[in-house]
Formats: C-alpha cells, sequence, structure tokens
C-alpha cells in the first residue's frame, strides 16, 4: 500500500477507536476559488531575525520534498495531536544549503473534511503549487478521500488561490506519493492518480486532470 494512502488510513483508523464518525459527504465535484483571507494562514518573515526564529510545529511529518527554485525547497506534510490523530495540512519553505526557513503556511481543512495532509509541491514561475489530500469523516469505511491544489507565493507562502480537483464519478480518489503524479507538463500541472467509484476498494480507477496556472481545468 502507498506511505501517502497508509498514513491516512491510519490515523482515520487510530480515530476511529476513540470516537464515532460524524459530518456528511461532501460533493467531489470542482468549486471555485475561495476567498484568500479565510484559505490559509501563512507565516512569511519580514527580516532575517524573524525568519532565523521560525519553528515548526510540533509532531509535522514530512510527505515530501521538492526545488522551488532559486536554492529554496518546499516541504508538505501535516501536524497531528500528541495521540497522532487529526492531521492538519502545513507547507514551508527553507534555503537548501543554511536550512533557513522563509515561511511556513499552516494551510486551513478543506470545507466539510475532517482531516488533511499536504503530499506533493512544485512550482511555476513565482508561485508554489500543494497538492492536499483531505478525508472526509473519522470513521475508515465511510470517508472519502478528497483532492484540493493550493497555489501559494514562493517568495513568501502567501495563499494566491486554490481549487478542488475534480475527477468525474469518482466516490473517493487519491495521488500516490512520487513527484511525477504532481508535475507541470508545458502549461498545464498534471495530476495524475487513482479513484473509486464507490465505497468498494477493489472497484478502482486511474485518472489524469489538467489545470493551468489559475488551477482552471
Amino acid at each position: 500500500m502507498n506511505r501517502i494512502h497508509y498514513l491516512g488510513i491510519f490515523a482515520l483508523c487510530s480515530l476511529s477507536c476513540a470516537c464515532s464518525a460524524g459530518g456528511s459527504e461532501p460533493s467531489n465535484s470542482g468549486i471555485a476559488a475561495e476567498p484568500l483571507a479565510s484559505a490559509a494562514t501563512a507565516t512569511p518573515p519580514s527580516h532575517a531575525v524573524k525568519a532565523a526564529s521560525l519553528k515548526l510545529p510540533a509532531n509535522f511529518t514530512s510527505y515530501a520534498s521538492e526545488s522551488i527554485g532559486k536554492n529554496i525547497l518546499c516541504h508538505v506534510g501535516a501536524v497531528t495531536g500528541d495521540d497522532g490523530m487529526n492531521q492538519k495540512p502545513i507547507a514551508y519553505a527553507e534555503t537548501v544549503q543554511s536550512k533557513q526557513v522563509l515561511w511556513i503556511a499552516q494551510l486551513n481543512l478543506p470545507p466539510d473534511t475532517f482531516q488533511s495532509r499536504a503530499t506533493h509541491c512544485t512550482s511555476s514561475g513565482d508561485s508554489t503549487f500543494v497538492l492536499l489530500q483531505s478525508d472526509t469523516q473519522s470513521e475508515q469505511t465511510l470517508s472519502q478521500t478528497l483532492l484540493r491544489v493550493v497555489k501559494l507565493d514562493t517568495q513568501t507562502g502567501a495563499l494566491q488561490t486554490q481549487r478542488n480537483v475534480d475527477v468525474p464519478k469518482a466516490y473517493s480518489a487519491w495521488v500516490d506519493e512520487g513527484a511525477s503524479h504532481f508535475q507541470w507538463q508545458g502549461n498545464a500541472l498534471v495530476v495524475s492518480g487513482n479513484y473509486r467509484l464507490s465505497s468498494d476498494n477493489d472497484n478502482q480507477a486511474q485518472f489524469t486532470v489538467h489545470l493551468n496556472s489559475n488551477l482552471n481545468p
């Protein structure tokens, strides 16, 4: 089983032992980009001293690290509580040589989701693109995995826009680890992964979605 999908399922399994499932299942269709103020909390440095003092939240798990140009690395993952539950997505940038943290973006959970993790990142121009994979419920057998792309300013981590990834007819969709599943090909951001048509785990297929720099199909 893929590491990204396994860790998401592990968090769901852990929590389902402690509490009952809650919330309704959202539609997996694409939505318009949300207002920037409500989408993420970025922590960009205003000067070198502040940048040097930035620290990652406790209980951070890294899912991927990729170069985003100008000797900067993007790291994506999730933070949890001390019990390892309730994943919340995190992205941060640091310099390649000095490992100085430039900014930390604590991304909000998408609507109608229970937990989320940032699993992939890539860049184009002055923007960094982060993939979120989110679970709708705490109970694994009832939960769907939904996908969302978040666009950040590479220099500051400020949110620019975001949009759900629309996988037609999918009940649940996920993207395996590896940069090849979330990369730019020419002028298109290509997201490729797997989806289920129903809650039946054996009924799976593959998908590929192309987005432009504004996250439109």
